[in-house]
Parts: structure tokens; sequence; C-alpha cells
């Protein structure tokens, strides 16, 4: 059965202490990882059957479910994120991503997109040759490139390279990168209808 369901806060909650509950593998994703996924996953015009892509939330790892109507519960949850995702591409002009906000030095909110980004990518990698022709388009690689930037950065193989490195420490950079996503996003998903 197709869950059709929003998903809401008491819902939104739930899903989030399940993915970061300290007894969960390291290698299943969290909340901002796993709406960069799911994002990915509703702009790649293959669909994607449940059992693949939910080995990939779960980093390949058995979650470690109480019982079955727990893992009904939370896969139900997953799928409500998805449609409530996909709701909003299609029918709002704007898209906010789940991004993580954290704290810096002086408590003021900061916007980290680095797992929200890590998890698109990773949905890209399920269907490479759908994006491998986005990354071949001068114009469609450009939608990409802020969400390639943040999700490899922090890779000790970009190290050497001087935008990468400015991410880290250029908040107007960041900025201007965090603020090309969202509607970069909306314009990879109306590609690929």
């Amino acid at each position: 059965m197709i869950n059709t369901a929003m998903l809401d806060e008491a819902g939104l909650v739930r899903l989030e202490e399940f993915l970061s509950a300290e007894q969960r593998p390291q290698e299943c994703m969290v909340l901002d990882e796993l709406d960069g996924f799911m994002t990915a996953l509703i702009c790649t015009p293959q669909e994607v059957p449940e059992a693949e892509w939910l080995a990939e939330v779960w980093g390949g790892v058995a979650p470690g479910f109480a019982d079955a109507a727990e893992e009904q519960e939370i896969v139900g949850l997953i799928h409500a994120l998805r449609r409530t995702i996909e709701d909003e591409l299609r029918d709002s002009d704007s898209f906010e991503p789940m991004w993580y906000v954290g704290l810096d030095d002086d408590d003021n909110e900061v916007v980290e997109p680095e797992g929200w980004c890590s998890g698109f990518m990773r949905a890209t990698q399920l269907r490479s040759e759908h994006w491998d022709r986005l990354f071949e388009s001068d114009e469609q690689y450009m939608w990409l490139a802020p969400i390639i930037a943040f999700s490899v950065y922090q890779l000790p193989e970009s190290e050497d390279d001087p935008m990468l490195a400015q991410l880290g420490t250029d908040q107007s950079l960041r900025e201007e990168f965090i603020n090309a996503i969202p509607p970069a996003v909306q314009d990879i998903y109306r590609s690929s209808r």
C-alpha cells in the first residue's frame, strides 16, 4: 500500500528521534541527510525500488527496530516525508530543504547544509546514468555545483581546491551557495518531469 499521508510535526519529531538514537548504526542517515536523499530520489525520473533505497538509508546495516510494528511506523514516516517533499516541489513556488541548524561560538543559528547535500549526492549514485547527463550539461551542472561543493569540501581530497577551501571559512560564499540550492533543486525537479 502506498502511503499518501503528509508528514506532520509529531511524525517529524518521531522520525528524527528514531534516526538519531544512540542505538542506530553509525551508517544510518540522520534527518537532514534523509531529506536531501529523498529530494534527489524524487528528482530522479526512474523509479528506484523501496528495498534498494531503504538499504541506502540504513547504510546497509539493519537499523535495529524494536519489532515489526516499529519498522512499519518508521518506513511509513519516511514515505510521508517523501510525499511532503514531492508535494512541495510540485505545488509550491519555493522549496525549503530541511537543513541542520547549529550554533556558532556566539550562540547564533548557523545553517549547515553539508548533511543534506551529502544525502542528495548519495541518491544520485543509485541512478547515475540520469545524473551523469546533468553533470555533462553546463547549465544543469551549475544547478548541482553548490550541492556538490557542500558534499565534498570537507573531504581530504578537496583540500587543495581554493574555492572549496573557502566554504569552510567565507560566510558570504557559504550564504551565496546556500541561497542557490533551493531554486536549483526546483530546476532539477522540473527538468526531470
